[in-house]
């Protein structure tokens, strides 16, 4: 009799701690689904996009549903992998979108203004800008 008190007693334990796991697993993916594909934090700093952000950084949430829907415009902030450095994510504002004419300035190459189109990058077959200057 005493040997099936002892397994009452472990089953108790047992399915409190595979509640307690379950619950714990449901908030894992929960933070899995919410950090991938909803939104995220991410720590900005820098003096390029005073005064939108502070130098010594700021606190931003990223949204991750709004490329994928394609709701970026004009004057949104963007993150995106560093060319030079793909472990450094770099903050920009959105000055075109496709089809805008851009006019810049290139004091590296030359001192002449130069206009391009932006076009959508399209895979490997697409070129991001098309130069008309």
């Amino acid at each position: 009799m005493r040997f099936v008190g002892y397994i009452a007693q472990w089953r108790s334990a047992a399915k409190e701690a595979l509640d307690r796991t379950a619950i714990t697993v449901k908030f894992l993916c929960w933070l899995h689904f919410t950090g991938n594909y909803l939104c995220s934090p991410c720590h900005t700093y820098g003096v390029s996009m005073l005064p939108t952000l502070n130098v010594a950084g700021d606190v931003l949430l990223a949204d991750h549903l709004s490329p994928r829907l394609g709701n970026i415009g004009h004057g949104d902030l963007v993150l995106v992998r560093s060319p030079l450095n793909p472990k450094i994510r770099l903050t920009k504002r959105v000055v075109a979108v496709e089809g805008d004419t851009v006019t810049y300035f290139d004091p590296l190459h030359s001192e002449a203004a130069q206009v391009a189109v932006v076009c959508v990058l399209n895979g490997a077959k697409g070129t991001c800008l098309d130069s008309r200057g």
